[in-house]
């Protein structure tokens, strides 16, 4: 057998594992076992995903009722009984935000010499990294998610997108994902405290836990989310309950620093440490950091319940560039019901 047959042949076993064709000119999408190991992946990997509520989606757009006023109660005496007279009559008022689905999608050529070189692993190696990408991309966008595209994006609290001075920011095509969605920073309500310039201490912890009002009364229902360089001030923390120390059957997720005051803790890596004193990107102050401290039940994750929406890699062979292109493809909506239920603690220092 000759060794071009053999590298054909070669090329199509590691097509037929990707795409789950043997050959294929057209699009194919990947086998339903390694479409799951992905999902599974991302899911594990993006701890935000465990800790607020998902919302099934079978329609692009879902409206999603909120309370935005409660009933009130009154005391009835005697006289007012026998009198038969009525209490004041209060009624439950409700709002509600819009969930849209929005569609993630990326393309990469995976040129046939890799296979014909004795790249072994392929399939795991990019499973793998399409799941970690897809993961942080996640939680980039349900932290810095920012829809303001005004004056040139500079505006937005990511500021407009440089390859040298802010390769973080956002225009049109780069970090384009975080203009689909206000993010908890962005839509965290006005009751914000001030760090002052200052490390992270517990005081700024519990003026944020204060700020929350009726949404902090329950501290499972919270969740501390801070950037790494304060994951490092915080582990000299004293009342800093590590995970270590939980016990048995406790529930850790992935990227859980501890627990403080009974709430938990999150180091993110998503969360920007070149942000100004008023907590977003200006290119002039870029030394400072913000945390979040919000209820969990607020925000919400819209999934497709259509199961090819809800991730799908579509397969297209590309014979004159000698290359096979993978094509994942999510779709992905968010919201928050309470602003008030999230606080930032802002003009924090990453010294």
């Amino acid at each position: 057998m000759s060794e071009e047959i053999q590298f054909e042949q070669m090329v199509e076993k590691v097509k037929a594992a990707l795409a789950g064709a043997g050959t294929s000119s057209g699009g194919t999408m990947l086998p339903t076992e390694t479409i799951e190991e992905i999902i599974q992946l991302v899911y594990s990997r993006n701890y935000i995903r465990g800790l607020v509520s998902a919302l099934p989606m079978s329609r692009q757009t879902v409206e999603v009722p909120k309370l935005t006023g409660s009933v009130s109660y009154h005391g009835m005496s005697l006289s007012s009984v026998e009198s038969g007279t009525a209490a004041t009559e209060t009624s439950q008022t409700t709002g509600q935000i819009t969930m849209t689905l929005k569609t993630l999608i990326a393309n990469i050529p995976i040129g046939n010499y890799l296979v014909a070189y004795g790249v072994e692993g392929l399939l795991n190696v990019l499973r793998d990294d399409i799941a970690t990408r897809l993961a942080f991309v996640e939680e980039q966008m349900f932290l810095n998610g920012d829809i303001v595209i005004t004056t040139a994006y500079a505006d937005n609290l990511n500021g407009a997108y440089n390859a040298s001075t802010n390769v973080l920011g956002v225009n049109a095509t780069t970090n384009d994902y975080l203009l689909q969605f206000d993010g908890l920073l962005k839509s965290a309500g006005a009751t914000a405290v001030d760090g002052a310039g200052a490390v992270l201490t517990l005081a700024k912890i519990r003026e944020a836990m204060v700020n929350l009002a009726v949404y902090g009364d329950n501290r499972d229902s919270l969740a501390l989310i801070v950037p790494r360089v304060v994951e490092a001030q915080l582990l000299g923390t004293t009342e800093l309950q590590t995970v270590d120390k939980y016990g048995p059957g406790a529930t850790i997720l992935n990227g859980e620093l501890g627990r403080i005051y009974g709430i938990r803790v999150f180091a993110s890596n998503a969360l920007r440490t070149d942000f100004n004193a008023s907590g977003v990107f200006d290119g002039t102050t870029t030394n400072l950091t913000v945390a979040l401290l919000f209820n969990t039940r607020s925000p919400l994750i819209g999934n497709p319940t259509v199961a090819s929406r809800r991730f799908s890699i579509g397969f297209e062979d590309e014979p004159t560039k000698d290359r096979f292109v993978l094509i994942p493809r999510e779709d992905i909506a968010f919201g928050v019901r309470y602003t008030e239920a999230i606080c930032k603690i802002y003009n924090l220092s990453t010294a």
